[in-house]
């Protein structure tokens, strides 16, 4: 429902909210994410830890939100984008990987902290990985059904997605570890991986 069809009660919800996630993503510029606490994000937002709780349960929830709307939310209108692009998968997955790669060069101190966050958390809580996980397999499954037709056969969307975001998250992590870490030379072998060993017609 858009804001201004809500009523005062949750509009002020809502701007209360926007106000938590707006100063965290300042904070975690300014701090990176470990250097973040829930009472530095009450002082900022001027509320209690009563009310932050009102709102979420945990600060990984709060993370969780902001990196839906930072990363995952784009990541998902890349995938639509190249599937609309009249590519053929191969030309799609280059596209995609062509994007990685400018992403990795030109990306934020903020999009790293969260790119960061979100890799580690597939190790470090279960929970909360698995459903980051869970939603970015589904947006590359998306990618993969829709070109199901060009893969080889014996091979399913459902393994090739979850191969290649699989391979995705290694690169990121790798670069988050090792600032010397060739990306673009990754990103081109992976290419050529992805296309030799899932394509019909690579």
């Amino acid at each position: 429902m858009p804001a201004t069809q809500l009523g005062r009660r949750e509009r002020k919800k809502l701007a209360v909210r926007d106000n938590i996630c707006r100063e965290t993503v300042r904070l975690i510029e300014r701090y990176g994410v470990e250097g973040v606490t829930i009472d530095a994000i009450c002082d900022c937002v001027d509320i209690a830890k009563k009310t932050f709780y009102n709102y979420y349960a945990t600060k990984g929830d709060l993370l969780n939100d902001i990196l839906r709307s930072e990363l995952l939310q784009r990541t998902e209108q890349l995938i639509d984008s190249v599937i609309e692009s009249g590519r053929d998968f191969a030309g799609q997955l280059e596209l995609i990987l062509e994007v990685f790669s400018e992403r990795d060069h030109d990306s934020s101190g903020l999009e790293r902290e969260l790119i960061a966050y979100s890799v580690g958390a597939l190790s470090t809580n279960l929970n909360e990985g698995g459903q980051q996980l869970a939603v970015i397999n589904g947006m590359f499954r998306k990618l993969f059904d829709f070109n199901a037709h060009e893969l080889k056969p014996g091979l399913s969307p459902a393994f090739c997605s979850e191969m290649a975001v699989g391979m995705f998250n290694a690169i990121t992590l790798n670069r988050l570890h090792d600032p010397d870490y060739n990306t673009d030379k990754r990103y081109a072998e992976l290419l050529t991986f992805l296309k030799s060993s899932m394509l019909a017609k690579a």
